[in-house]
C-alpha cells in the first residue's frame, strides 16, 4: 500500500465532506472542517492512488489536543490508512508541543478501540448516551480515550 498523508487545503472540504457524510455523519459541515486549521487544530488526508480515502481532524488548546473524527472509506480499509494517519497526526501534535491527545469512540466501534489501544491510548471513561441513534434507537455511550504525547524539542 501505498498511502500519502498531507495536510488539507480548502479545496479539499468538498471531498471531506463526502467522506464524512457517506461514513461517518457526526460532524459534516463545511465550517466545523474549515475552522481547525493551525494553531486551532490540524485535518490531514491519506491519499490512495491519487484519491482522498481518508481523513483525520482535530482541534487544539495549549498543550491538548481532541481528535474529532478519523474516517477511511470502507474500501481503503483494512490496509493501515487509519494507522498511517493516526500517527502522522500524533507527529504534527508532538512536534507543535502538544503533550496529550484525547478522544471519544462509539462504544460498539470495536475496530477503532483497537487502533487506539495499539497505539498507546487509555481508557479515561464512559460517556453515557453521548451518539445519537437513527431509527428512534436509545442513543450509544461513547469511550473517553487519552493518551500522552512525547513533545519534540526544536534541537532534539
Amino acid at each position: 500500500m501505498n498511502v500519502t498523508i498531507r495536510e488539507a487545503v480548502p479545496e479539499d472540504i468538498d471531498r471531506i465532506l463526502s467522506i464524512d457524510r457517506d461514513y461517518s455523519p457526526v460532524f459534516s459541515q463545511a465550517a466545523n472542517y474549515q475552522r481547525l486549521t493551525p494553531p486551532v487544530g490540524t485535518v490531514i488526508l491519506a491519499v490512495l492512488a491519487q484519491h482522498i480515502c481518508g481523513f483525520a481532524a482535530c482541534s487544539r488548546v495549549l498543550d491538548e489536543a481532541t481528535l474529532l473524527n478519523l474516517v477511511v472509506e470502507p474500501r481503503a480499509r483494512g490496509q493501515g490508512v487509519a494507522r498511517e494517519l493516526l500517527d502522522a497526526l500524533m507527529d504534527r501534535l508532538m512536534a507543535s508541543g502538544v503533550s496529550r491527545l484525547m478522544l471519544e469512540v462509539r462504544e460498539s466501534n470495536t475496530a477503532a478501540q483497537g487502533l487506539y489501544v495499539s497505539t498507546g491510548f487509555q481508557r479515561d471513561g464512559h460517556r453515557a448516551n453521548y451518539y445519537p441513534n437513527q431509527n428512534g434507537a436509545a442513543a450509544e455511550a461513547a469511550l473517553l480515550m487519552s493518551r500522552q504525547l512525547e513533545i519534540q524539542h526544536a534541537g532534539t
